[in-house]
């Protein structure tokens, strides 16, 4: 059983203590799942079940797209952030 602790910035970011990256595998990039259960907070790195890698595989809900309606479409949103003054 693993004991650490984690103190929250004054920005709501903790860090995660190197015994427990390494215990459950977690690296940069890895979703991690926040469950209330019985008054206590979980926190567990998010596992893919079957059905969340065929949802990937299958076409998207607005069907395929070609590789140039793909490229119009980050055209336009580029120019719509552009037009909003950049970065938000």
């Amino acid at each position: 059983m693993i004991h650490c602790t984690s103190r929250v910035t004054s920005q709501n970011q903790i860090s995660i203590p190197s015994e427990v990256r390494k215990r459950f595998d977690i690296h940069p990039g890895t979703e991690l799942v926040w469950e209330e259960q019985d008054g206590e907070l979980r926190v567990r790195p998010k596992r893919y079940t079957v059905e969340d890698v065929q949802a990937l595989l299958s076409d998207p809900p607005g069907g395929t797209r070609s590789l140039a309606e793909l490229r119009q479409g980050k055209i336009a949103a580029a120019t719509r952030k552009s037009a909003r003054g950049g970065r938000r």
